[in-house]
């Protein structure tokens, strides 16, 4: 997964939670052990632990599931 985030470093994403709850962001800095960072529309760094994504989408051109 770590190499998945660092492959989409600056790039916009969607991440679907297990819990159902979406984040939108931008995925931020290197990604820590165990989880990454997005940051949101408002300047907030947001950590998202690994075991809480259900799915990871890019949104470039479209929404593409990539995880």
């Amino acid at each position: 997964m770590q190499n998945l985030v660092r492959r989409y470093q600056g790039e916009p994403v969607e991440i679907m939670g297990r819990d159902g709850r979406i984040y939108r962001g931008v995925i931020d800095g290197d990604p820590p052990p165990g989880g990454m960072f997005i940051r949101t529309g408002f300047g907030r760094r947001r950590f998202i632990p690994f075991f809480l994504i259900a799915a990871l989408f890019l949104l470039r051109f479209r929404r593409r599931r990539i995880f």
